[in-house]
């Protein structure tokens, strides 16, 4: 990989609280929690979660899974270099990936059922022994919603051409985890709301 650098603006959504606090903590970490007996991971396993340049998803989230009491905190031109990113949303990155499953779902069939963020876990854990294996700080994927209509209202689905069935989305739900907080580099980190 190149010394490429990613720079966008990204959005964290937390539980309301006083500006102060929340500037000097956050981003806070969705953990791998134990429910009911079993390991509940977060999508893309556990980190620091922000959205890419996207404040109406930002509000979506404090308003479906904070009841509505959140915070906003958003951090300008986040530098992010190429060799600590995995873009999901990237091919070559999807089918690098994709072939890191494949080489360890050959050694343990088992793991050929496991979730994406059973996978990111695994590898994080794996990386003690060989970090070059999975060395990123940075995931990013692409959220599509369960509720279809909902999908195509919020992702803004637009049609190519009139009398095809064939469409985009004009406002993606682009994801970013961070693993390490401490490795974040950003020109500016304001408290919307």
């Amino acid at each position: 990989m190149s010394n490429n650098l990613y720079v966008y603006t990204y959005q964290h959504t937390c539980n309301k609280g006083h500006q102060a606090y929340i500037l000097k903590n956050a981003p806070f970490k969705a953990p791998v929690r134990i429910v009911k007996g079993k390991k509940k991971i977060p999508f893309l396993g556990e980190g620091y979660y922000l959205w890419e340049e996207n404040m109406a998803a930002a509000h979506r989230w404090g308003q479906k899974h904070y009841n509505n009491i959140y915070s906003i905190v958003e951090y300008k031109d986040l530098e992010i270099n190429d060799g600590e990113f995995l873009d999901l949303t990237d091919r070559r990155q999807l089918e690098y990936f994709k072939n890191l499953q494949d080489t360890f779902t050959s050694k343990r069939p088992e793991s050929a059922s496991w979730k994406l963020g059973q996978w990111i876990e695994f590898f994080k854990f794996n990386r003690q022994r060989d970090h070059a294996l999975f060395p990123f700080n940075y995931i990013k994927a692409d959220e599509h919603l369960p509720d279809i209509e909902e999908n195509q209202l919020v992702r803004q689905k637009v049609f190519f051409s009139e009398g095809m069935p064939y469409f985009t989305y004009f406002s993606p739900l682009y994801m970013l985890c961070v693993i390490d907080k401490k490795q974040m580099k950003f020109d500016s980190e304001t408290f919307v709301t």
